[in-house]
């Protein structure tokens, strides 16, 4: 079973890393033509941390907001001829907990934004080594209670590979008929990471500019060619 030692290793903490009332984010522009969703958790977007030497509030460990994968993807987008809104989901906290309840309560703003693509890039923070089966339930609840009105969904497996998940994730996009963008051979390489970057290794084992380009446009070409 392949599995990266970052996966483990990783000690950047699942909790707080967006303030609760500040874990839904939207960027809405007067002339969209496409709403779209990102559920995710630090790689989406992480608030400032100080005490890890994080001090951004975008997706770890980018050089700045324009370089993480979120916004990388809109250009992208935009450079189509796209007019996209966009709403950024931090749901570390559901994500380690498993806590369903956490839907309502905390994120019901992003699945009201109604979005037409919804794109699911999580999965490291949620305590997966020999539970992976356990928590694919949990994760198709998500996909059901965030994409119910969506006319896409875009799914990937880890950045860290975890065989076990990244396996059930894509067997999942085959079944449902879901978008599918693979990562997992992303975090096996230093280069795709910000090794160098952060006296944390944590942070640093997160992707830095070049992987955030690679996710945005692993995660394009998988849109394009579902359309």
């Amino acid at each position: 079973m392949k599995l990266q030692s970052d996966l483990i290793n990783n000690d950047v903490p699942a909790t707080n890393q967006i303030a609760d009332s500040d874990c839904v984010k939207f960027a809405v522009r007067a002339d969209a033509d496409i709403k779209i969703l990102f559920l995710g958790n630090s790689i989406t977007r992480h608030g400032v941390k100080p005490d890890i030497g994080w001090h951004g509030d975008y997706g770890m460990a980018a050089s700045c907001a324009q370089n993480d994968y979120v916004h990388r993807l809109i250009g992208m987008l935009e450079r189509d001829g796209k007019k996209p809104s966009y709403c950024v989901c931090n749901m570390s906290e559901w994500e380690s907990s498993w806590n369903d309840g956490l839907f309502d309560l905390k994120y019901r703003a992003a699945r009201d934004f109604e979005a037409d693509v919804v794109i699911v890039r999580l999965g490291e923070n949620a305590g997966l080594l020999n539970r992976a089966a356990e928590f694919m339930p949990h994760y198709e609840k998500l996909i059901d209670y965030f994409a119910a009105r969506a006319r896409m969904v875009v799914i990937t497996d880890l950045f860290w590979e975890y065989e076990s998940f990244d396996a059930a994730v894509r067997a999942l996009a085959e079944q449902r008929g879901y978008a599918f963008a693979q990562l997992h051979d992303l975090g096996n390489l230093d280069e795709m990471k910000a090794v160098g970057k952060f006296e944390h290794a944590g942070v640093a084992a997160h992707p830095g500019d070049k992987g955030m380009n690679v996710i945005a446009e692993r995660i394009y070409k998988a849109i394009k060619a579902a359309k």
